[in-house]
């Protein structure tokens, strides 16, 4: 089972437990969808657990209900949703409380959706907007205390895990080369495919908040850049030694230093990119009859893969 699916699903029963726990000791059960609204879009936005974002949010969903106070006195049903959201959009940018946009927009929809809109008054919008906000902070609170989300040690656990993957395949490449083993089948591209676009989404999380100028110092994202191009070349390159036709692998120079050179790259040798040599290659395919066209492709897939993999290997974050 994935575990980032067991601790979301935690955090979101134990968030909305202690919501609805503190409406039915408050007396405030009538109006219980209001915070486990709130709860379940902080859960699912993944707010980041800091003081900033936490303020953001709460000022944001409080501004919201504002805004529609204010709008329901003009316009009513969909039209008044729609332009409480629209001034709502300006306003939060403004104070930069643009995170609070969701719950505040849902709250702006709830006001004006009820029956008997125009009933709406301050002791309303104030209750409302108060059984919301204790939606938001129980929401927050459960992140910070029980599950702290902290990106970077899980950049940092999913580069090594992407560089061990890497790191057993050319292992077995090896063993092939030495005779021990039969030619190795390419990585699983789905693990190594969904371990880049985790960090993807981390690094773009990090991007857009309140420690930006950490993730610009860290170099995770021309880290990042990097695991994109040896994925790319990665998965060309398996796939092209795959396709290959049975050889003599005892024989087969040009590819024995291939693999070898990618091997020492990956385990920190300082090496330059290796020149093109056609000739080596014309010569191997002649020699065991093997697709020309096909080596020279592999040659060309080896020289960007062995350059990035001694940038990840010489340069962790």
């Amino acid at each position: 089972m994935d575990a980032l699916l067991v601790r979301n699903t935690l955090k979101m029963f134990t968030a909305v437990f202690l919501t609805a726990a503190i409406a039915l000791w408050f007396e405030r059960i009538e109006f219980v969808w209001y915070p486990l609204m709130a709860v379940v879009i902080v859960v699912d936005d993944n707010d980041d657990h800091t003081v900033k974002a936490a303020t953001a949010r709460v000022m944001g969903t409080v501004i919201g209900g504002l805004v529609t106070f204010v709008v329901h006195t003009i316009l009513s049903g969909w039209m008044g949703v729609l332009v409480s959201i629209l001034l709502m959009i300006p306003v939060l940018r403004l104070f930069g409380w643009q995170s609070g946009l969701s719950t505040a927009a849902t709250l702006s929809v709830m006001f004006l959706m009820i029956p008997r809109y125009e009933a709406l008054d301050w002791d309303y919008v104030f209750n409302r907007g108060l059984d919301t906000v204790v939606g938001c902070l129980v929401a927050l609170g459960v992140g910070l205390l029980f599950w702290p989300r902290n990106s970077y040690r899980e950049l940092q656990s999913l580069d090594q895990h992407l560089l061990a993957d890497l790191q057993g395949q050319l292992e077995r490449y090896q063993a092939w080369m030495d005779g021990q083993h039969e030619r190795p089948a390419p990585l699983n591209t789905a693990p190594l495919t969904g371990n880049l676009m985790r960090m993807t989404d981390l690094v773009e999380r990090e991007r857009r908040g309140p420690r930006q100028k950490r993730l610009r110092s860290s170099r995770w994202q021309q880290r990042l850049r990097l695991w994109q191009i040896v994925q790319f070349h990665w998965i060309a390159w398996e796939r092209l030694i795959e396709g290959l036709p049975s050889l003599d692998i005892a024989q087969a120079t040009p590819l024995q230093q291939s693999i070898a050179g990618l091997h020492r790259q990956l385990q920190g040798g300082a090496q330059t990119t290796p020149r093109r040599e056609p000739q080596r290659w014309q010569q191997l395919a002649q020699s065991q009859r093997l697709p020309l066209l096909q080596l020279l492709a592999l040659e060309e897939e080896t020289r960007p893969l062995h350059a990035s993999l001694g940038s990840l290997a010489r340069r962790p974050c």
